[in-house]
């Protein structure tokens, strides 16, 4: 799933920390066209083609219905066409960037930042990797500290900061959902004090287990226990990256994280490629 490749034997080291979207994934709608089935789709599908004016689709409509304008096996090179692929799901699937947008409308008193509204320098540069394994569930501004000073880290403006949980070696299980480590706003919080714009973490969200934040709410109704980290997205403008794979790949010293999310037009998240290169 999160493979270290290096195509030459030398040079740079790429390691993969994105968690592949599966077709059977819960959430997940999943279509696809093999190359021998596709020709009986593209041949109802070429009656009307991107750019055709309303005539052209008359027409070829009726070329159609007569039959002089399908295709057939023997039209195409090897009896096959392309392969197609459809997934409806949600842009928080999987390995992706959450935007200030998606944590409410305004950040910091602004109007808050949806996905095209980033800048791509914010999804590259030196990253660090915080073991926080032993966190208890939360991750507290003493452990980001700590942490830190283990690590011998120095985060500033420009680096992304990892929790590595190792909570996606439970992908697949309900566990997954249930047993999440949260990043408190107070860790958040000494992380953006030192300039760092972009955190990440291994777990499914930023925020603990739903089920435990929802039935902390319904027994305190104090409704600082939903969804705390996000909710603190309104105070400070930070950058989610939720979903990763495979922090404990990455190789021991300095790298470069990278990971663009894709370009969604009036979104509050996107899915992303995560990569953490290593110079060797």
């Amino acid at each position: 799933m999160n493979v270290t490749t290096n195509s030459s034997g030398s040079g740079p080291v790429y390691t993969d920390l994105s968690i592949p979207v599966r077709r059977r994934a819960p959430g997940v709608q999943f279509e696809q066209w093999l190359h021998r089935e596709g020709i009986g789709i593209l041949s109802r599908r070429i009656r009307a083609l991107p750019g055709d004016s309303r005539r052209d689709r008359i027409v070829n409509y009726l070329r159609w219905l007569s039959g002089s304008r399908r295709l057939r096996e023997q039209d195409v090179p090897g009896g096959c066409f392309l392969s197609n692929e459809f997934y409806r799901m949600s842009v928080h699937q999987g390995t992706h960037v959450d935007a200030p947008f998606h944590y409410g409308p305004t950040c910091e008193g602004k109007p808050a930042k949806k996905v095209m509204d980033l800048p791509l320098e914010w999804f590259c540069g030196p990253g660090i990797v915080l073991d926080v394994r032993e966190c208890q569930g939360t991750v507290t501004e003493r452990d980001v500290k700590e942490g830190l000073r283990r690590s011998g880290a120095q985060p500033g403006p420009g680096t992304v900061v990892l929790f590595r949980t190792d909570s996606d070696l439970r992908l697949g299980s309900p566990a997954y959902y249930t047993e999440s480590t949260a990043i408190s706003p107070g860790a958040v919080d000494h992380l953006l004090d030192l300039g760092v714009k972009v955190l990440g973490t291994d777990c499914w969200s930023f925020d603990g287990p739903a089920r435990a934040m929802v039935e902390k709410f319904f027994g305190t109704r104090d409704s600082s226990a939903l969804w705390p980290a996000h909710m603190h997205g309104r105070e400070r403008e930070f950058i989610q990256i939720e979903g990763l794979g495979g922090l404990r790949n990455v190789p021991e010293g300095p790298f470069t994280f990278m990971a663009f999310p894709i370009a969604l037009a009036d979104a509050g998240a996107a899915w992303c490629r995560a990569v953490a290169r290593t110079d060797s």
